[in-house]
């Protein structure tokens, strides 16, 4: 409500400047004698006498280089509008508000556009979100869509041009490509679209709060992006800066900067010795005026934001799957090139022996050549990895954790190191009162862990007296400034001291109200907190007629000796016995140890008259003879989940450190009771400060980097340097943090947690992962749900390989062998793109299981295919692969299928093809009997080491459901489809129901045969292992293959510490592009590669359109010829 009440102190009123109207150059940003430059380097440099010397202070930067007068702000034509507005509001005793619109117009109107000219605007330029269609651009940059949307272009074309094709149906193979795009990019667009907008969502109330401005000396309340530079803005306790400011007026005036610092100890400000107001910041204690001299982009939190907004680079997952595609790819060619070669030796000798040299069938042997290369690709990879990912991220929402990447899903699971915050994130961010010293006795709160003889909450309740609550309830509430805010969960929003607000709070656990003790208990006269006696006294009326009572309280070690008594649990006084304040004394050392942060408090009833009478008594206060009331210990307590929380992921072998700013004692304190530190078991390197850190060589820290378990008095700078030295070291490092201090850590580390409730909006603008319910238990949720996106990951790539494999080799044998390819490209695309989808949809449904925890991470340098999955590809493999080709080679005699045409044929085709039935039915049992084999491998794939498959199958909802699915549709294709002239196009045929039972017979075989792998012991396999790479199987050695090397990571090259920015340094700007990165594999050539394997595919995928019908029967035919 308005007019609010005017500061303390302010200065004589002085002469307004000049009106704006009287100045012809006010439009034009050269009116003001200072430019932004200027302003934003003043702050900057933070230096109290530079500005005093040149400028004569804020006062003077106000009224001679802004056009802005320090008590009634900007004034005159320049803001003649929102005079009269103004007048007219107090004339009829409204509020006077304005919304965004309206003071838009206004400040267009009159001049205030020139200030909006000269010194910017208070907006700040967040990125934009990406509309839809955008998104959508952006999937169909991959090259893989690129390369299908050329082929399904180019089969369209020719299969709807050319007659014969477009009387085959040659044009399904390309509208199925096409589908197949549609689906993949509005998938990934998809899900892009709606984890931006829920981003956008928790941070859409960011910037809507109003500021109390002072223009033409009436306080008015406007949104925060219309304030100019050049605008004096009235400040309270609990306020939020909203720009770069300077302090003009203020009796006792402190600000909460650990969103920028991380450091919880509130700055004391004065306009003539540190009047810098830091943007984003808020007003800790106290009242005052303050001169807006920069907004927007040039303000501090501007300055930052900006720098925030960089690519992100490569996650381990990415960089192994990269590595896997090109071993994939190498291995397609090398089966491609043996199948070109081999096909034309059989082509020379053959044409040696009859004089016959058919040239066309050397265009047949090199398209046979490049389909193994298409089928050795796994198409569906991109989908299923994007279903596996978005799934994962939405029952992360579940558990409050916000994915704003969605490669971040998965990075967690492969996270080893965690540098952790204190503030906020391990502990409530809350200072509370723990731990109490009253009537004689130590009393603990909130579950502390009590020593011996201290008593708890519910002993302190049966004990001490109400009389005795009431006067200790009194002290906390009249000797305090802070208030509590109530919020609507119940829980208080602390406004001012954070000291005196757990003071309050301590009342209101007693079931006391301290503003209806404060109403009936009026200050008389206020002594304000003196650094140099340490102690704050407050004066009221006695409880009886001409008597004053006093409360102190202050540092214990200093107001114990202003003691002479105490008071005891009925509310009675009691003198000091000898040698009893020593024991007192010992009690607060004991607390101090503890971390805690100690207050004491004690009164004096003085019968005299009041300060209005006597004032030359009361000029000072008479702080001796003083009463003890309590000795409180106060700290910002530990989150409850938080140990539980540690423990787990300690168990998960990823190890956490604390890192803060906070003193060693208290940091160590603190670090041991969350369950971080082990003193019996952590080395010397446990503990280290860090400007200690900072000093050490390149070689030093990377001795201790991994040692270190507490990082105290540590800056953003020390932060950042510990990430860089981790991700060097070859760790996947995962960050928390809630202050805008954080932001570069949060950007630099491979995921980055922010906390949603208490996180500043930089914070969150830098992270990957938004932890709504600032639950560290989440976090600990996400390594869960990132290890079984990785489990996960590595499953259905199992499940891929093995339909890659025998394809390839199906393929390849068949080419080899001169026989038609059994699985033409609408098949091999059902199998490869809707199949492996809805496969890998399956197993990324998967439930987590807390045995995941039990494991090591995964780390940078695991590989994606280990030794056990090496084992159960070739396993099962050689199993399919054996069934194909027997039925390749020997199926028309197991089924005896007779010689008939297809039902389409014409007469033509008939005289022509007269076999055409045959090859299309045996080649629909192949393809059955290969979707079975693949719906039971996919069973098989639950488990990679373990040789229970079932286990917890009926609890995977999903799972089971799409198993069903995937078979319905593939009974619909071959019974709807099949024997109609689609599907004699496209290759599925009619088969009956003695082919039936046998698909289904060897698809259920794939289960047994899967656990018979599994019993083959790992010392007889090949491949690398999780825990070592480098070791090498008895099987390896027995055949002397070449030993393995782990993958040499050459992430980031560390930097002199002289190098990296700080954001403690305010004239240092943080820049992502300072970090040189050296990417693991080169790009270039990545990309030329697989431009090189797609547009072999496209090739294929052209010259199939045109002979899938035609060369697989005439090559049946002659074969049948020759026996």
């Amino acid at each position: 409500t308005f007019p609010l009440p005017q500061p303390p102190h302010s200065p004589p009123s002085m002469p307004p400047p000049s009106a704006p109207d009287d100045d012809p150059e006010l439009g034009s940003p050269s009116s003001f004698p200072i430019s932004r430059a200027t302003l934003r380097a003043l702050f900057a440099a933070r230096d109290a006498s530079a500005l005093a010397v040149p400028y004569g202070g804020p006062a003077g930067l106000a009224r001679n280089y802004l056009r802005s007068d320090p008590v009634r702000g900007i004034s005159g034509g320049e803001y003649s509008h929102v005079q009269k507005m103004s007048d007219a509001a107090l004339d009829s005793e409204v509020e006077v508000k304005m919304d965004a619109g309206k003071m838009e117009e206004l400040m267009g109107e009159d001049g205030m556009g020139a200030r909006r000219e000269a010194f910017g605007t208070n907006r700040f330029e967040y990125p934009p979100p990406k509309s839809y269609f955008r998104l959508l651009a952006g999937a169909f940059q991959d090259v893989t869509l690129i390369i299908l949307c050329v082929a399904a272009v180019v089969s369209l074309t020719i299969g709807l041009a050319v007659q014969e094709e477009r009387e085959h149906y040659g044009y399904v193979e390309g509208i199925a490509i096409i589908a197949v795009v549609v689906v993949v990019s509005n998938v990934q667009a998809g899900i892009d679209y709606s984890k931006e907008k829920k981003f956008r969502q928790l941070n859409s109330v960011r910037d809507n709060y109003t500021v109390c401005v002072v223009r033409s000396a009436t306080v008015l309340a406007v949104p925060a992006e219309t304030i100019v530079v050049g605008d004096v803005i009235r400040l309270m306790a609990g306020d939020k800066l909203p720009a770069d400011c300077l302090l003009l007026t203020s009796d006792v005036f402190k600000t909460d900067e650990s969103a920028m610092t991380g450091e919880s100890i509130e700055i004391p400000k004065s306009p003539d010795r540190d009047p810098f107001l830091i943007s984003g910041t808020t007003v800790g204690e106290g009242c005052g005026d303050a001169l807006v001299i920069a907004v927007g982009l040039d303000s501090e939190w501007g300055q930052i934001l900006a720098q925030l907004i960089v690519e992100p680079e490569n996650t381990p997952l990415q960089d192994r799957l990269d590595r896997l595609a090109i071993n994939i790819g190498w291995f397609g060619i090398v089966m491609a090139t043996l199948t070109f070669v081999v096909s034309m030796i059989r082509w020379i000798v053959d044409g040696a022996r009859s004089g016959n040299w058919n040239g066309n069938e050397v265009l047949t042997f090199f398209i046979d050549a490049v389909t193994i290369v298409v089928v050795a690709i796994p198409e569906g990879l991109p989908l299923a990895i994007t279903l596996g990912l978005a799934f994962a991220m939405r029952k992360m929402m579940e558990d409050m954790n916000l994915v704003r990447r969605l490669e971040a899903c998965e990075t967690m699971g492969s996270a080893t190191q965690l540098n952790a915050d204190k503030t906020g994130t391990l502990t409530q961010n809350r200072m509370t009162v723990v731990e109490a010293y009253f009537a004689g006795q130590s009393y603990a709160y909130m579950g502390e862990s009590l020593e011996p003889g201290m008593r708890n909450a519910q002993q302190e309740a049966a004990e001490l007296s109400q009389s005795f609550k009431l006067l200790v309830a009194q002290s906390m509430s009249v000797n305090t400034k802070a208030n509590l805010h109530r919020k609507d969960d119940g829980s208080y929003e602390h406004i001012g001291s954070k000291t005196e607000c757990a003071l309050l709070q301590h009342v209101q656990q007693w079931g006391m109200e301290y503003t209806a003790i404060r109403m009936q208990n009026p200050s008389t006269k206020i002594y304000l907190f003196d650094s140099t006696k340490k102690r704050m006294s407050t004066l009221q009326a006695g409880p009886r007629p001409g008597v004053q009572r006093l409360h102190t309280k202050g540092a214990p070690e200093v107001v114990i000796k202003l003691c002479d008594s105490y008071a005891a649990a009925d509310g009675s006084t009691v003198m000091f016995a000898p040698g009893e304040q020593i024991l007192i004394q010992d009690r607060i050392e004991s607390m101090a140890k503890r971390g805690l942060r100690t207050l004491l408090l004690a009164y004096r009833d003085i019968d005299r008259a009041g300060p209005d009478v006597d004032k030359d008594f009361w000029e000072e206060a008479p702080e001796h003879h003083l009463t003890l009331l309590g000795i409180v210990g106060i700290k910002d307590p530990i989150r409850p989940e938080s140990k539980e929380a540690v423990l787990l992921l300690r168990g998960a072998g990823v190890t956490v450190r604390m890192v803060t700013g906070d003193n060693v004692l208290t940091a160590r304190f603190i670090a041991e009771e969350v369950g971080i530190l082990d003193p019996a078991v952590d080395g010397p390197n446990a503990v280290i400060e860090g400007p200690v850190f900072r000093k050490m060589s390149k070689e030093d820290k990377a001795r201790v980097a991994l040692d270190i378990r507490v990082l105290a008095r540590s800056t953003p700078t020390d932060k950042l340097m510990l990430v860089r030295q981790h991700k060097r070291l070859g760790e996947v490092v995962a960050v928390t943090g809630d202050g805008t201090n954080d932001a570069p850590a949060l950007k630099e580390a491979d995921v980055g947690f922010a906390l949603g409730l208490e996180g500043t909006e930089t914070a969150k603008e830098s992270c990957d992962i938004v932890i709504l319910d600032d639950n560290i238990k989440s976090m600990a949720r996400a390594v869960l749900w990132g290890r079984n996106v990785y489990q996960s990951i590595r499953k259905f790539l199992q499940f891929q390989l093995v339909v890659n494999v025998v394809a390839v080799s199906l393929n390849f044998i068949s080419a080899c062998a001169g026989v038609p390819l059994p699985l033409s490209a609408v098949p091999l695309l059902w199998v490869n793109m809707i199949m492996d989808s809805m496969g890998a949809l399956a197993l990324a449904t998967e439930p987590p299981r807390m045995e995941l925890m039990e494991r090591k991470p995964f780390g940078r340098y695991a590989p994606l295919i280990n030794r056990a999955m090496f084992r159960n590809i070739i396993g099962m493999s050689i199993y399919q692969l054996t069934v194909c080709l027997v039925l390749q080679f020997v199926g028309e005699e197991i089924f005896n299928i007779p010689c008939f045409p297809t039902s389409s044929a014409s007469p033509e085709d008939i005289l022509e093809h007269p076999c055409s039935g045959t090859t299309l039915e045996l080649n629909s049992v192949i393809f059955n009997t290969f979707v079975f084999m693949q719906i039971f491998s996919e069973i098989n794939s639950r488990r990679i080491a373990e040789r229970d498959i079932f286990s917890g199958i009926f609890k995977s909802y999903y799972f089971c459901l799409i198993i069903v699915v995937t078979i319905a549709v593939q009974c619909i294709i071959m019974f709807a489809v099949a024997g109609t002239t689609v599907g004699d196009a496209v290759g599925f045929g009619t088969i009956t129901g003695a082919e039936w039972g046998a698909c289904i017979l060897l698809g259920v075989l794939t289960l047994p045969v899967g656990f018979i792998t599994r019993l083959v012991p790992l010392e007889c396999c090949f491949g690398p292992l999780d825990e070592d790479v480098e070791q090498m199987s008895r099987a390896e050695q027995f055949l002397h293959l070449p030993r393995r090397k782990a993958p040499h990571f050459e992430g980031i090259i560390d930097e002199d510490p002289d190098d990296v920015p700080s954001l403690a340094d305010p004239s240092a700007a943080w820049k992502m592009d300072d970090v040189e990165r050296v990417p693991l594999v080169s790009q270039t050539a990545k990309m030329r590669f697989r431009v090189f394997v797609h547009a072999v595919a496209f090739v294929n995928a052209v010259k199939e359109s045109s002979t899938a019908d035609k060369r697989p029967v005439k090559l049946l035919e002659s074969q049948k010829k020759d026996k």
